[in-house]
């Protein structure tokens, strides 16, 4: 009996301890929401008429992403999380995550009726934290509250825009484009910090969070 128990009692702190790791891979998908900072960087070449690609850089903006859009404007959404009382007193910043890069046009006949694309910009996690905290109801013990925030601005191909985040949401600034080197010569760009390689614990729980979505996506086909 008391072999069973402690069987028993093992299986759920292996679960327990799982259901974490997967909880924390999806956290760290997520960035930590204090003051003002740059989170990405857009470039625009025209390739047609109302048609471009976007070329996206975000975080340490060491990665290059290039996008189809189609529209007179650029629209990007993120989402956010506000934590509990509680979670905020163990260190547990507001977090945020860029969702959605989509072209806009400035006429909503033109907006419902042209032809538009939207990407999407965070990957699928296996454990949906909004889920999970409104599956809770009153027995929610994570978020206090979920949001979205987006940020737009007229398409210029000789400008170059700069997303922030702030404690509220996202806003836009812009300035001209530098002027590309002539002859091939390398096109320079700001990094503000190191393109660092991730710690041991965050590879851990993304290696794990990937593992169970593609046992996920198996078991779903």
């Amino acid at each position: 009996m008391r072999r069973a128990f402690k069987f028993s009692l093992g299986v759920v702190v292996l679960f327990a301890a799982f259901a974490i790791v997967l909880l924390m891979a999806t956290i760290y998908t997520y960035d930590r929401l204090t003051g003002e900072t740059l989170i990405a960087e857009l470039r625009f070449d025209a390739t047609g008429d109302r048609q471009y690609v976007a070329h996206l850089r975000t975080g340490d903006r060491c990665e290059d992403r290039a996008f189809p859009l189609y529209g007179d404007q650029w629209r990007i959404d993120a989402e956010f999380l506000k934590w509990k009382y509680w979670a905020l007193l163990l260190g547990l910043d507001s977090q945020y995550r860029l969702d959605r890069l989509e072209g806009r046009y400035r006429s909503v006949a033109d907006q419902n009726s042209q032809r538009n694309v939207a990407h999407a910009l965070s990957e699928r996690t296996a454990v949906d934290v909004v889920a999970l905290a409104e599956s809770l109801g009153s027995w929610n013990f994570l978020l206090d509250a979920t949001y979205g925030s987006s940020t737009y601005q007229d398409i210029d191909v000789d400008d170059v825009y700069y997303v922030y985040r702030t404690t509220t949401g996202i806003i836009t600034r812009h300035e001209r484009r530098p002027v590309e080197p002539a002859g091939g010569a390398p096109f320079n760009v700001t990094i503000d910090g190191g393109c660092s390689d991730p710690s041991m614990w965050q590879r851990f729980t993304e290696w794990t969070d990937d593992g169970v979505v593609a046992a996920l996506d198996l078991v779903e086909r």
